[in-house]
Parts: C-alpha cells; sequence; structure tokens
C-alpha cells in the first residue's frame, strides 16, 4: 500500500511538472507570436507607406511608365495581393494583382485580408491615391512552423521526463526482482521500447531545431537587403530632390547611379545566400524523413548539412574543413548520412569544445576496397577538442550516457551508432586521448545501384 501511495505521489508529480512546461511552453509561444505578428503588421505598414512615398511624385506629373514599374515591383511582395493606383480624379493610373486562392492552410489557420488605402500628396498637394490588398498568410506560415517546434520541444520534454521516470522505477524493481529474471528481461525490454521511442522523437525534433535556425539565419540577408534598399530610395528622393530644383550636378547623378548598382549587388548576394539556405534545408529535411536508398554527390550531401548547421556552427569558434572528392558518387541512404554527420557535429560542438572554446573539425570521405574487392565509404570525422578518458570511450556509444549533466541527453553518438550498424550495416571506430581530441572512422558497405 505504501508503494502504491508512493508511485501515485510520483505519478502527480511528474504530471505536475509537466502541465508546468506545458503552461511556460505555451506562455513563451503566445509572446512571441504577438510579438511577431505585431511586429509584420509595422513592417508592412513602413513597407506600403514608403511605397506611398515613392509613387506621389510620379503621380503628380502623370508619370504613368514609372508608375508601372513601381506597382509591378510592389506586386512581387509576397504579402502583397493587388495594388491600384489613383489620381486626383479618381481615375486609375494602374492596376497590378495576383491570382488569390484559399488554400487548405488559409481555412485552417484563418488568413486574413487587409485593405489599406494611403493617400498621394506632393508639395502639400493631393495628388492621388493608393489602395495595397495584401494577406498574413507568410507570417502565419512563419508561427506555424516555430509552434510546431514548441510542440517538437514539449514532446522530446515530456518523454525525457517519462524516462527519468522509469529509470527510477527500474532501479527500485532490480533490488526487489533480482531472482526473478523473467520479470527483470520484461523490465529491460521495456526499457529499450522506450530509449527506441525518445531516439525517434530526438530525430523528429531535430527537424523542428533546423527550421527556427534556418529562420534566424535567413534575418541577416533580409535585413542586408530592406537596409539597401531604404538606402537605395533616399539617395533616388535626393536626386529627383535636386533634379526637381535643377541643383543635380553630373557628378552627383554618376554617384548615384555608382551608389544604387554597389547596393543591387549587395541585395543580389544576400538573396542568393536567403535561396541557398532555404534550399539546403528542404534537401536536409528530405534527407532526414526519407529513409530510401538512392544515388547521391556525398560532398553535396555534407553542404547541405554544414548549411543547415550553420546558424548552430557560427555561434562557436570552431572551424570546419572538409576534404570530399567532387564527384565522389555512392549509392547509400543520404537521410542516414546526413543523420549521422548532424549528430557528430553537434556532439562535438557541446562536448569536444564546450560551446564557446575555439577548435577544428575534419571532414574527409572516400571510396577504399577490402582484400575481397568489396566497395566501402570511408567517413572519418576528427575534431582537436578536449578528447575522452578510458571510461568515457568504453560508454560512448551507451544510451543516456552522457558527461553533461545539464544539457546532454547521451543520445547522439548512441543515435550514430544505430545509424552506422543496424541501418547502414557498417562499422563505427573511436579513437580518442585526453587533450588530443576524437576521431571516428565510419565504414560503410557500397551496394551497386539495380538496373
Amino acid at each position: 500500500m505504501r508503494d502504491k501511495n508512493k508511485k501515485g505521489k510520483t505519478d502527480r508529480i511528474y504530471l505536475v511538472i509537466n502541465i508546468v512546461i506545458l503552461v511556460i511552453i505555451t506562455i513563451l509561444f503566445v509572446w512571441y507570436a504577438t510579438n511577431y505578428y505585431s511586429s509584420w503588421k509595422k513592417q508592412m505598414e513602413t513597407f506600403m507607406k514608403n511605397v506611398a512615398v515613392s509613387l506621389s511624385y510620379p503621380a503628380w506629373t502623370y508619370d504613368k511608365r514609372v508608375i508601372e514599374q513601381l506597382a509591378a515591383v510592389v506586386i512581387e511582395k509576397e504579402e502583397i495581393v493587388s495594388v491600384v493606383i489613383y489620381d486626383d480624379k479618381n481615375d486609375k493610373l494602374a492596376v497590378k494583382e495576383k491570382e488569390s486562392k484559399l488554400t487548405t492552410f488559409d481555412l485552417l489557420f484563418g488568413t486574413k485580408r487587409f485593405v489599406r488605402v494611403f493617400s498621394l500628396i506632393y508639395a502639400d498637394t493631393y495628388v492621388g491615391k493608393v489602395i495595397f490588398t495584401y494577406t498574413d498568410n507568410s507570417a502565419r506560415k512563419f508561427l506555424v512552423v516555430t509552434g510546431t517546434g514548441a510542440v517538437l520541444f514539449y514532446i522530446v520534454s515530456f518523454l525525457l521526463a517519462s524516462n527519468v521516470k522509469k529509470n527510477k522505477e527500474l532501479a527500485a524493481m532490480v533490488d526487489e526482482l533480482n531472482e526473478l529474471n523473467a520479470e527483470l528481461e520484461a523490465a529491460f525490454n521495456e526499457l529499450e521500447e522506450t530509449q527506441n521511442k525518445i531516439i525517434n522523437a530526438e530525430k523528429m525534433a531535430a527537424l523542428g531545431k533546423l527550421m527556427v535556425n534556418i529562420a534566424h539565419d535567413i534575418n541577416t540577408p533580409a535585413g542586408i537587403i530592406y537596409s539597401s534598399l531604404t538606402e537605395q530610395q533616399n539617395r533616388l528622393v535626393n536626386v529627383v530632390k535636386k533634379f526637381e530644383a535643377d541643383e543635380l550636378t553630373e557628378e552627383e547623378f554618376k554617384s548615384c547611379v555608382d551608389t544604387i548598382l554597389e547596393l543591387t549587388q549587395i541585395m543580389l548576394r544576400n538573396a542568393r545566400r536567403i535561396i541557398e539556405l532555404v534550399q539546403s534545408l528542404k534537401r536536409t529535411a528530405l534527407n532526414e524523413m526519407v529513409q530510401t536508398w538512392s544515388e547521391i554527390n556525398v560532398k553535396s550531401v555534407v553542404n547541405d548539412v554544414l548549411n543547415a548547421m550553420h546558424p548552430r556552427l557560427r555561434k562557436t569558434k570552431i572551424e570546419v574543413v572538409t576534404e570530399i572528392d567532387d564527384n565522389l558518387v555512392v549509392y547509400t541512404i543520404p537521410g542516414a548520412i546526413a543523420q549521422i554527420l548532424m549528430n557528430l557535429i553537434d556532439n562535438a560542438i557541446v562536448h569536444a569544445f564546450e560551446y564557446d572554446n575555439p577548435g577544428k573539425i575534419m571532414i574527409r570521405c572516400e571510396k577504399i576496397k577490402s582484400q575481397s574487392d568489396k566497395e566501402y565509404l570511408l567517413l572519418t570525422f576528427s575534431d582537436n577538442g578536449k578528447g575522452m578518458d578510458e571510461e568515457t570511450k568504453k560508454r560512448a556509444f551507451e544510451p543516456f550516457y552522457t558527461t553533461d549533466k545539464e544539457s546532454g541527453t547521451g543520445l547522439g553518438l548512441s543515435i550514430v551508432y544505430s545509424l552506422v550498424v543496424d541501418v547502414l550495416s557498417g562499422d563505427i571506430e573511436l579513437e580518442s586521448e585526453i587533450g588530443k581530441g576524437t576521431t571516428l572512422r565510419i565504414k560503410i558497405p557500397l551496394t551497386k545501384k539495380n538496373g
């Protein structure tokens, strides 16, 4: 009876802990979502006001060519559905709109459509108006992605808390059931099943982390593009004012053109950076989800993983160097390779360099042959971090064994071992010495693609 009361009390404690975690995550997400949405609305308001200012002079001069060009640029913005520009007599000067149909996402998450009207004022004179129609689809998509990450984080927290509870119960059972091998074996199987569930949850949580990290990493080039556009606009407004006042010199005009060209190059570079980040995320996420055999370029997969891990790596002082032939193509499971690399990099950041210490990671991939001419992919992952002692080396691949009790889960190298041995039928060797870093050699057998 006492054991039952104790178990009931423990269950209530873990229930309260999980409820508290859920409430905290919910409050933080609501706060973040509210602030993000408010910031997005202010950005849209600023954007539309700037457009209205840019349209005032062309509307005053009835320069339809410039008005059409500005409207074409505005309609390219993802949130804008239509833009209609009128003169002071309420005659249309330009109309740009794009096809907008309600999607399943819009219906599920309540995408809203807004209409905003701005007067066009030039020299304190009303010269027309511009009407914007826009939606909050992109903002809601970002919040859905962020919310998914929060849900995955709660699931992992819940499973980890449940696992701690299971471990405590198992410790008590071992003392009481030493002579009952059958029951002990059943308890061990239960623990193993729980571990597998947590490992799978950890893999899914990695996707959520990647999406949030990439979203944050996109903010930098996006901010540079916005700043460049603002500067470009200010330059143009200044030149227009001098031109109207007949004070514009040839040197000033040339300087403005040169600056605009330079700003355009900056914006193009940062736009390409955003495209590369998104493409890397798409490929890495697809590899994570799809566990099928396919022919891959190894260097491309490694680069995609490094791009996806860039938001985490850039916060450290770690240099990652790769030695991989551009034409190294193998037939394997790309999702498993990506997961292995992500876990090894994450493990090195946390344990080898302890977050803030400088260091170097080397990733080398090559094809090798055995004496029987069987082909293998040899992946060598090494770092010059603090290394491992003998006890840590022996237990490195054990589930839940970690030297970082505060933030480590003890699943990183366990997942790597499972992927290499169970999924890819390969071998893994670990070499490490205190103060001299760690090297892992992963040998994966290669099969030829059928057909």
